[in-house]
């Protein structure tokens, strides 16, 4: 079944009895953020705090643990009492990515956390600056045989799932680009805009305001399916390149050890908030197609994100050297 079908057939749950009864004494539910406040992912993570405490009837509050991109929040989590009174908002590139990347991570997402429940996917998307003269996918790639590594495509990061797709797609076009890693989304973008580089790949939030100013040529998301936010815009897969698939996600783990009725109850209630329409919405503002899952499902879905990072990593030989 396609992963995201998969996902979105999981049936609505209700929760059995008074759910914050499971959690241990009442106490306060910590949502550890691994990154600044202000951004995306916290963004998304305050909204699903306040449904979350809606649903199991007590508090649940944001603890922003920034450092080590994503480092320092995911480590205090797998430190944590597994009692589920502190979870963690994770990213793919936390669960997923960086255990490929980088050595002597102090971590072991496998080991060290249990799956609560998937709530977003997040597009990739590659847009061209409009001097550029290629309207598709297909026209870059030709422009991109011309220049062999001349044309530059900007990423929010070295060895993040940004620079993974743009270096995917050229090794699956045939093609080589320049890769210019930047520190976030913002100056990537911000130099596309400004011509300095021809292209970049980034999430979908920096790019629609600039899209819609015409700044920037949005030209494929990385999903198999078209975003909900931009349907006009094709996925690479219907411009070429079938079963291309890289996106980020956003759900909720738990230390590991976390007792099962405890992980049942939170996993009942995060399925709850994720159809709240205002949560959606800020979701979809940030770029993010909510979903729901059973946590034995998102822990399938890790698996297999983890694959497939796997075979792009050992394809593009990205480090993070």
């Amino acid at each position: 079944m396609h992963r995201r079908r998969f996902l979105l057939a999981t049936p609505a749950l209700a929760l059995a009895g008074p759910a914050a009864a499971v959690i241990a004494d009442g106490r306060p539910i910590k949502l550890v953020v691994a990154y600044a406040p202000g951004g995306g992912t916290d963004l998304m993570a305050r909204a699903v705090a306040q449904h979350l405490g809606a649903a199991l009837g007590q508090n649940v509050v944001v603890d922003n643990k920034a450092g080590g991109n994503g480092t320092v929040g995911s480590l205090s989590v797998a430190q944590a009492r597994p009692d589920g009174t502190t979870l963690l908002f994770a990213t793919g590139s936390e669960l997923s990515l960086k255990p490929l990347l980088e050595a002597g991570l102090p971590y072991d997402p496998a080991r060290d956390f249990v799956p609560v429940a998937l709530l977003g996917i997040t597009p990739v998307a590659i847009a061209v600056n409009p001097e550029v003269p290629a309207r598709n996918v297909a026209e870059l790639i030709a422009l991109a045989r011309t220049k062999p590594g001349g044309i530059d495509v900007a990423n929010s990061g070295r060895g993040g799932i940004m620079h993974l797709t743009a270096a995917y797609l050229a090794l699956k076009a045939g093609v080589e680009f320049g890769h210019v890693s930047y520190r976030g989304a913002a100056p990537a973008v911000a130099d596309a805009v400004a011509g300095t580089v021809d292209a970049v790949v980034s999430g979908l939030p920096p790019l629609l305001a600039q899209a819609k100013e015409g700044r920037l040529r949005i030209l494929a998301v990385s999903i198999p399916q078209r975003s909900g936010a931009l349907p006009e815009v094709p996925t690479l897969a219907e411009e070429g390149f079938p079963g291309f698939d890289m996106s980020n996600t956003v759900g909720l783990v738990a230390r590991r050890g976390c007792p099962p009725e405890i992980v049942a109850a939170l996993n009942a209630a995060a399925n709850q908030a994720i159809e709240k329409p205002d949560l959606r919405r800020i979701f979809l503002a940030n770029g993010a197609e909510p979903v729901g899952s059973t946590a034995e499902r998102y822990a399938t879905f890790i698996q297999a994100e983890r694959d497939r990072f796997r075979e792009v990593v050992q394809a593009t030989r990205i480090t993070m050297e």
